[in-house]
């Protein structure tokens, strides 16, 4: 079967001048220096400089790569669309596909071999439609690697960094093929040229009903007259752009770290609100003018110790403490010391305030000082003046043929020359031209979209490739009955996982395959209100997104509303939820003359939805259709009565919240549920930051606090080079956070040494007893384990020494007591022995049954 499917391919080309000759040639034969070619159609024979030709190889070297090959094929046969003359494109495709070029992607792809890095000979420094850092580095490993990977996040650019690429290429003389599985995404960056009057260059091509409006459509090229710089022009931009450019690079730097201050601010402004309104306090101690944040930890931890240790402040403390912790008030030394912690950790908050917003200030005024937006401008205005210089050059006065929809297959290499940037689906590359073009770029946007028989054709024809997409977002859908039909031709292959067809997109596969393949993740959000692309921000992204964005309105970012109890949901529809939006959402927010979009997990809903407004500008649709597009106030209806896997999805609940530029609504039913799931934590992170915490019985973690209290605390211990004073602790932590790293635990962290008094705010569950030893200073608990996003306390975990912990010793008493006050307070506990074994598994069994 396999031998029957690659029998066809042939086993070399030969390239004359860089153009492929192979069908034209009876023979050739190499004598020296020299190449003698006979042709066909005549029988002449021609001599040539050996540098003039050159042999390529076919990908198929090995039985590995021929029988992947021959799967993809199979898969295409099995999968491809049936035209209504009963033909199957897709199969014909990988039929018609004779060679496949060793120096191709897929011809890498099929090898499972890694394309070797070279880099490119200087720095690309010419951004015509602008730049930030991930953007810089996306375009210079573009060029650098036949192979890379740009993975982008919502609303951080990604059609952008594709049009700096394209204008590089071209300014170069490289062709490039710009594709995705739909038009939609291709005619995005078509439009943004047309926006800059350059789409000239390119031509929007594919099946035959694209190819021929492009034909219909030609137009002659315009007059460029205007964009012609002499030569002295030319070199004076390039210096001043070159010195623009660097400057640039250091400021962009600043705006990074001024987004991530301000989002810093925001957060530790609404951490010290939720703990002004848990600790009440009565007096407000004076303290010097000049007093840091690092004094005031390194005093919450000398008063701790004096705590523990029983003693009053001594005279030489009251002495000190002036200089040392900046205390100027004499009334601190009369207060109980629990009562002292609680003020300089308020203290500590302001004066972090402080300490942050002067940076913030000297930021924003360094920036002010440089004139970054109208530098900026400059930057990319000159350096579109050097593009359109390098198109000026190229075309101005020159009449360019109009192309019949043959001489797009017979005169492909023309045709390239005239219009270098080609786009196209995936699934149509290869047909837009003479099949045996290879392109200089080929670009595949929403890759994780594009699934593997189409995205293998799109390789097939590049010499480079740019895989531009993202893996949080919704991958391509292969429904159940070709999932069934295609695992089953899988198992007859013996091939790796990552080139399973069923489970994965064409951007999966390749980062699975090539585990090494440069990465560059853009960062830098531009799109939805902070507080939105937050959540997605910690949730999915490993807090590695920088926040750009600013808040454009003043409506309320986060909002969630509920529905009465019940079972509402019937059939994938909830009516109860369109009512809702009508008669509530609507009148109470605003939202009648709006930017209005409604998203849905179910295409039930969404009829249903898309019947109630039908006539009005709201729009209504799935999240999957969604995606893509964008408002400025999205709905979220979640439609179950009881959270689903589906509608729980981590990458479609990604998507639906990044929608929102403004304002995100999210609609659930009312019913109580004991799920800690996706769409859990985003409730608890609404509330958390609207002030709205239902539970008052227990507080929410102060994370920024305690975090700079434990690295304060580490510098003390330094000398034993130990996080906790015993060992055992020690090396839990670190288990802990190790398995907190893992992908699935991600939105949870740990604090250390968390006095148990500092998490309970009502006492009244507790016995006498149990209060006076939860409110104790020295009860507390060795880890307590949190969600980021909530800040709510999920699992409490403690480690027993084995003597010390007996069960009929005093401190298993107390341990006993501890069980239970926490079991009164619905937080879970783990207890580790240090005698004990499976730490690691049993933690996270314990996260997993969370």
């Amino acid at each position: 079967m396999q031998k029957n499917a690659t029998s066809h391919l042939k086993s070399k080309a030969i390239y004359i001048d860089g153009k492929n000759r192979t069908a034209e040639i009876e023979s050739y034969n190499f004598n020296g220096e020299k190449c003698t070619v006979i042709y066909k159609n005549n029988g002449k024979s021609y001599s040539y400089n050996k540098s003039k030709i050159q042999i390529v190889k076919s990908t198929i070297q090995t039985k590995n790569a021929e029988s992947i090959f021959s799967y993809l094929k199979e898969i295409a046969e099995t999968v491809g669309l049936t035209t209504e003359e009963g033909g199957n494109t897709l199969a014909k495709s990988y039929e018609r596909l004779s060679f496949i070029p060793e120096n191709s992607i897929l011809s890498h792809y099929l090898n499972q071999k890694q394309p070797e890095r070279k880099e490119h000979p200087s720095p690309i420094e010419i951004f015509p439609f602008g730049f930030n850092l991930s953007q810089k580095d996306a375009v210079n490993e573009a060029f650098s690697n036949p192979l890379s990977v740009i993975e982008g996040p919502p609303g951080t650019g990604k059609t952008q960094t594709i049009l700096n690429i394209i204008a590089n290429a071209v300014m170069n003389d490289q062709s490039v093929a710009v594709v995705s599985s739909n038009n939609s995404a291709t005619k995005n960056v078509f439009e943004k040229l047309e926006k800059n009057n350059i789409s000239f260059i390119a031509a929007l091509l594919g099946n035959s009903a694209n190819k021929k409006e492009f034909v219909d459509s030609q137009t002659p090229i315009p007059d460029l007259s205007e964009w012609k710089l002499s030569h002295e022009e030319t070199q004076t931009i390039t210096e001043s752009n070159s010195l623009l450019f660097a400057q640039l690079k250091e400021k962009l730097e600043f705006k990074n770290e001024l987004a991530l201050l301000n989002l810093e601010l925001k957060n530790l402004e609404t951490e010290h609100h939720h703990f002004s309104s848990t600790n009440a306090l009565f007096v407000d101690l004076r303290f010097k003018k000049d007093v840091t944040s690092e004094q005031l930890l390194s005093l919450w931890i000398t008063i701790e110790n004096y705590e523990k240790s029983g003693k009053k402040l001594n005279w030489w403390r009251k002495l000190i403490f002036p200089f040392l912790y900046g205390v100027r008030d004499k009334n601190f030394y009369e207060l109980p010391y629990q009562e002292l912690i609680k003020l300089t950790q308020h203290k500590y908050y302001l004066t972090k305030i402080s300490e942050l917003t002067i940076r913030q200030q000297q930021l924003e005024s360094e920036l002010q000082n440089f004139s970054f937006e109208s530098k900026m401008k400059a930057y990319t205005d000159a350096s579109m003046q050097l593009f359109r210089n390098k198109l000026s050059q190229k075309y101005n006065g020159k009449e360019r043929p109009e192309y019949t929809v043959g001489d797009l297959r017979f005169k492909s290499e023309d045709f390239i020359s005239d219009y270098p940037v080609i786009m196209s689906t995936t699934y149509s590359l290869r047909n837009s031209l003479d099949e045996k073009v290879m392109y200089d770029f080929v670009i595949i946007d929403e890759s994780s979209q594009v699934d593997l028989a189409t995205g293998a054709l799109a390789l097939s024809c590049a010499k480079k490739a740019v895989i531009v997409g993202d893996l949080k977002q919704l991958p391509n859908v292969v429904d159940k009955n070709n999932t069934v039909k295609t695992d089953r031709i899988f198992d007859n292959y013996q091939l790796p996982e990552a080139y399973r067809y069923s489970n994965h997109s064409l951007l999966l596969s390749i980062t699975e395959l090539f585990a090494d393949i440069p990465k560059t993740l853009l960062k830098e959000h531009y799109r939805c209100h902070p507080q939105i692309i937050d959540f997605c921000n910690r949730k999915f992204y490993n807090n590695q997104l920088i926040i750009l964005s600013e808040a454009q309105s003043d409506r309320n970012p986060l909002i969630v509303y509920k529905t009465v109890a019940g079972n509402h949901a019937r059939n994938l529809t909830n009516q109860r939820q369109i009512d809702v939006i009508i008669q509530d959402i609507i009148p109470n927010e605003s939202l009648e003359s709006t930017d209005l979009g409604i998203v849905t997990p179910y295409r039930k809903q969404t009829s249903a939805l898309q019947n109630t407004f039908k006539g009005t500008k709201i729009k209504a649709d799935t999240v999957d259709k969604f995606q893509g597009r964008e408002n400025d106030v999205i709905i979220l209806s979640t439609v179950d009565n009881e959270i689903s896997d589906f509608t729980d999805n981590a990458n479609r609940l990604n998507v639906a919240i990044s929608r929102a530029k403004d304002q995100l609504i999210l609609l659930v039913n009312g019913n109580e549920s004991e799920k800690d799931n996706n769409i859990s934590d985003l409730i608890r992170y609404i509330d958390y930051h609207n002030f709205d915490i239902v539970n008052s019985e227990i507080n929410s973690i102060f994370d920024y606090l305690y975090k700079g209290y434990e690295e304060k605390l580490k510098e003390f211990l330094s000398n034993q080079k130990k996080k906790s004073i015993y060992d055992s602790e020690n090396l839990m932590y670190f288990l802990i956070k190790e398995v907190l790293s893992l992908e699935e635990f991600s939105k949870y962290d740990v604090v250390l040494h968390f006095p148990l008094r500092n998490l309970i705010s009502d006492y009244s569950k507790l016995s006498d007893e149990e209060e006076k030893y939860a409110r104790h200073h020295a009860t507390h608990l060795d880890f307590i384990v949190y969600n980021k996003l909530g800040k709510n306390p999920v699992l409490a975990i403690e480690v027993d020494g084995y003597e010390y912990h007996r069960a009929e010793s005093r401190q298993g008493e107390r341990d006993v007591m501890k069980n239970e006050i926490l079991e009164k307070y619905n937080i879970p506990l783990l207890r580790f022995s240090t005698t004990g074994s499976g730490e690691r598994e049993r933690l996270m069994e314990k996260l997993v049954d969370l």
